[in-house]
């Protein structure tokens, strides 16, 4: 399994947990119950994960890179901007939350990063190898 194909297994799953139980991850974080709008937000956020994930998945598997590239470059433009977002977000919503946000996102920055990477590599070593 290539370091894309993870990356989309790891965001395809968590964009289904989001969609199932975004209440449940909203407790999590928050001291107050969840508001009708926070998890519809969320489960909204879980749809997009899901069908990033997916998309890469699908892609990878076809053993399609210029495919399978563009879905995680989708991806680490959208980590990207909710690491911001949940930088920008300290006043509205408290240091240890942004905090929380930025990191979540910013983890999937590396993950999309170090998946890019490694695939630029693969496909070197293919083109060396006359594949």
């Amino acid at each position: 399994m290539t370091t894309g194909e993870t990356m989309g297994w790891l965001r395809a799953m968590v964009g289904a947990v989001l969609v199932v139980s975004p209440a449940a991850i909203l407790r999590l974080s928050s001291r107050e119950a969840p508001s009708g709008a926070s998890v519809l937000l969320l489960r909204t956020i879980g749809i997009r994960d899901l069908v990033l994930g997916a998309g890469t998945v699908s892609a990878s598997r076809r053993g399609s890179a210029p495919d399978a590239r563009r879905w995680i470059w989708a991806g680490l433009a959208s980590d990207s901007l909710d690491a911001l977002a949940g930088l920008g977000s300290v006043r509205s919503i408290g240091r240890k939350e942004s905090a929380g946000a930025a990191g979540a996102a910013l983890a999937f920055v590396v993950g999309d990063v170090l998946a890019l990477g490694r695939g630029r590599k693969q496909e070197r070593l293919t083109l060396a190898s006359g594949q």
